[in-house]
């Protein structure tokens, strides 16, 4: 059924919002503006032909909506189902991408359509994501609106969270405690430990602690998700009470799951979190988790280059994945999808985001955080998250067609160049089945997808894509962004003349700095050190 926004320089439909959908509506009149060039009122009590409104519904849980029409009698219905005002604006985000064509490729980068008769033909849709809690930690994402049209939470914020992890201190802190009873932390080696875990296993330790959450959780009321979990540390306790739960479950999260799932009994009504992380990575044999209980598991080794599900040498994450989904409904995930030893450097793994994602959601995983890198930039910062956001919503997704919109959108005229080296890039990559490591560099690839054959073929690809966009000062710099990863992988490996070096690290060092890019390793080394380093190690 078609439903008719404007025709002939004439808006044809009224927006009647409810309290709950005021923001959605409001989203939806801004765009419309945009692209009819038409005013769209809100609160109208004039009723056009074409009306568009909103119900609040909770059979989409938390995250999902439906948009459709219906014809009365004397009008037609637009109509947004949803049970909350963030449902509402993912809906309308969805609708205004998925039917009228918007697109929305970085914070400050947008495609709206200009359309004076704008027109849609819209049978029933509805969409409840099997991933409930969403977060892409690219900086792009830290924008809330930029992560609401991806539907997804504001990354770093993390949205509807009370404690992210590590709130064992948090819930005991040893320097209010520890003096007066050193009993209530961890005894290792025969002494009890200020910054040791607490020792679960007494009780008054798990009265203070469920209490101290209730103050928490009094201040934020609002916020579902408590993660009540171990310390950033290794120190657990090992007193005779600890160990004889560690010792029933073969594993340290025995004495660890059986105070989580006191916390979880103690508010049913909230999603309690707790990691399965360093000295808890084993799961346990026996204990398992409450119904509210989420474990937070991450993939920290896994392989990058094959899909988890069947890569051999991923198979310690893979097993600890399914062994959680098959004694929980709910299981949250730490995944990694970038080389943080090396953030430029090229990552070949855009083919994998798929099925591990799918891999993900028939494990049960309920909440992702898929960490990448947390400063401006890195390569393929901005293409990488926009697939993960659309996994993340949908994990049956079309990537390779979102691949190429974002990239003919995006890059334009640069397009076919830039789609033809990430096919090159993934080839040369599952041709000699590399490891992707998190942690490694382009040294490990100088044999595989980063040989000085591919590299001078990878620069003459970006040298025509930056050709074709040369006309335009903002296209250009999208196209250079881009060319990074393969400049700073001729300087680490030092390909080249030196005069081709000096020129790749001064060309490096300019764009660089013209797109704010600051780190080239997670936590240690700047553009600026880097650069220095590379102009110190040249043979002029």
């Amino acid at each position: 059924m078609d439903f008719n926004f404007a025709k002939n320089n004439q808006v044809l439909c009224s927006i009647h919002p409810t309290d709950t959908s005021y923001r959605s509506a409001t989203i939806l009149a801004d765009y419309l503006k945009k692209i009819t060039h038409l005013n769209f009122s809100l609160d109208s009590n004039e009723k056009l032909s074409h009306q568009v409104i909103f119900k609040t519904s909770n059979a989409y849980g938390h995250n999902g909506f439906a948009y459709y029409t219906v014809q009365s009698t004397d009008h037609t219905e637009l109509i947004f189902e949803a049970e909350n005002e963030q449902a509402f604006v993912y809906a309308i985000y969805d609708f205004l991408e998925r039917l009228v064509g918007c697109r929305y490729f970085t914070p400050d980068i947008d495609f709206i359509p200009t359309c004076p008769n704008l027109s849609v033909e819209l049978n029933h849709y509805s969409y409840i994501p099997p991933i409930e809690y969403r977060e892409i930690y690219y900086k792009a994402f830290e924008n809330k609106a930029f992560a609401e049209k991806h539907k997804a939470a504001q990354s770093k914020v993390h949205e509807g969270w009370g404690f992210w992890c590590h709130s064992f201190q948090e819930l005991l802190p040893s320097k209010e405690y520890f003096e007066a009873h050193p009993e209530y932390f961890a005894l290792l080696n025969g002494e009890r430990h200020p910054q040791g875990e607490p020792c679960l296993s007494n009780p008054e330790v798990q009265k203070i602690m469920i209490e101290n959450l209730k103050k928490f959780m009094d201040e934020k009321p609002d916020c579902l998700y408590w993660s009540v979990s171990q310390n950033d540390d290794n120190n657990y306790c090992q007193c005779e009470h600890c160990k004889k739960l560690d010792d029933y479950d073969e594993s340290p999260m025995g004495s660890v799951l059986n105070f989580v799932n006191k916390v979880a009994n103690s508010y049913p009504d909230k999603v309690i979190s707790t990691l399965s992380y360093w000295y808890t990575r084993k799961p346990p044999k026996h204990t398992r988790p409450a119904k509210n209980v989420h474990i937070m598991t991450c993939n920290i080794e896994a392989n990058r280059g094959l899909p988890i599900a069947i890569d051999p040498t991923s198979k310690e994450s893979k097993e600890e994945l399914e062994f959680w989904a098959s004694i929980s409904e709910n299981v949250s995930l730490w995944d990694y999808n970038i080389q943080f030893r090396n953030l430029v450097s090229p990552f070949p793994n855009l083919r994998t985001l798929a099925p591990n994602m799918q891999f993900f959601v028939k494990n049960n995983v309920k909440l992702l955080f898929s960490q990448c890198n947390r400063e401006i930039g890195g390569e393929w910062s901005d293409l990488r998250g926009y697939l993960l956001a659309k996994l993340a919503w949908d994990p049956y997704c079309d990537i390779n067609m979102h691949l190429e919109d974002f990239c003919k959108g995006y890059y334009q005229e640069g397009a076919p160049f830039i789609l033809e080296y990430i096919k090159t890039i993934h080839d040369a990559q599952e041709k000699h089945n590399h490891r992707l490591d998190i942690f490694g560099n382009p040294e490990d690839a100088k044999k595989t997808f980063l040989t000085k054959k591919l590299f001078k073929y990878y620069v003459e690809l970006f040298d025509k894509a930056k050709a074709s966009v040369a006309y335009d000062e903002d296209l250009l710099l999208r196209v250079q962004v881009a060319a990074l990863p393969i400049d700073y992988a001729g300087i680490y490996l030092k390909y080249g003349t030196s005069k081709q070096q000096l020129e790749r690290i001064a060309r490096f060092a300019k764009v660089a700095r013209k797109c704010q890019l600051h780190m080239v390793e997670e936590w240690k080394i700047t553009v600026d050190q880097f650069v220095t380093d590379a102009l110190s190690q040249l043979d002029l």
